[in-house]
């Protein structure tokens, strides 16, 4: 456990070296601003369009924060060869995987976090008193086991493409269930992310997620992440370096 704490922490200093979370949480604000000055069908249509803009932004760059950071992470080890002084120490490559795993997905649910909270103070801002608090507590639950799903298998993926290559499948799985989802031919078989997507709850303050729905989904989420960390692992374990 130490040793995947260690790896998962090496992860986290990147985020402070690079600015990628920086560039895109001022993006985030500067448009989540500009939509504060909009007029949108009057009061109540403006909170709705307001809401719509902030949550659909908050998912979106939470999720190309994910999977940029997933995609990057063996492969940038194999190129510049750091991989083997940390394979050399009595690392073995499960502990190596499952280090990269937690230390993308804590850097993805700490922009998720960030950009959430900017998300839920702009609302408060503009007055919005409608929309229950445990719903907006359910929809950060859920989308940060969202962010886990998409971590492991952009991991698994980079072990077959290029990281650039990677980041666009992943960003168009994303897309792709969340505007087409099961009427995709035969995507009644495949993982269904798109399940935790309920912003046009939150968008329209409909009721709370029950609890049981949530657990199902957050095990739901669990399993096709331990799914893609064991593909990952057999098939890292297999292959020469």
């Amino acid at each position: 456990m130490r040793t995947i704490a260690v790896i998962a922490a090496g992860v986290l200093k990147e985020l402070v070296r690079r600015k990628d979370l920086y560039l895109i949480g001022a993006l985030l604000i500067i448009v989540i601003t500009y939509s504060a000055y909009a007029s949108f069908g009057g009061q109540t249509g403006f909170q709705r369009y307001f809401k719509e803009i902030g949550i659909t932004l908050t998912y979106i760059f939470s999720v190309v924060i994910a999977v940029t950071f997933a995609s990057r992470q063996i492969p940038q080890e194999v190129e510049s060869k750091t991989i083997y002084p940390i394979l050399a120490h009595p690392v073995t490559r499960m502990e190596f995987i499952l280090g990269k795993f937690f230390g993308v997905w804590g850097i993805s649910c700490l922009s998720f976090t960030v950009f959430y909270g900017i998300f839920i103070g702009s609302i408060i801002i503009h007055g919005d008193r409608a929309t229950p608090g445990l719903l907006l507590l359910e929809g950060y639950i859920l989308h940060a086991f969202l962010l886990s799903f998409f971590v492991a298998l952009t991991i698994l993926l980079s072990l077959f493409l290029s990281t650039a290559a990677n980041t666009v499948i992943a960003i168009i799985i994303y897309f792709g269930t969340n505007w087409f989802g099961i009427t995709l031919p035969g995507y009644i078989l495949l993982p269904h992310p798109e399940l935790f997507d309920i912003k046009e709850k939150i968008i329209h303050t409909r009721d709370i997620v029950p609890a049981w729905v949530l657990l199902f989904l957050i095990c739901y989420a669990i399993m096709y992440t331990a799914l893609f960390l064991g593909t990952t692992c057999l098939v890292f374990r297999r292959r020469d370096l």
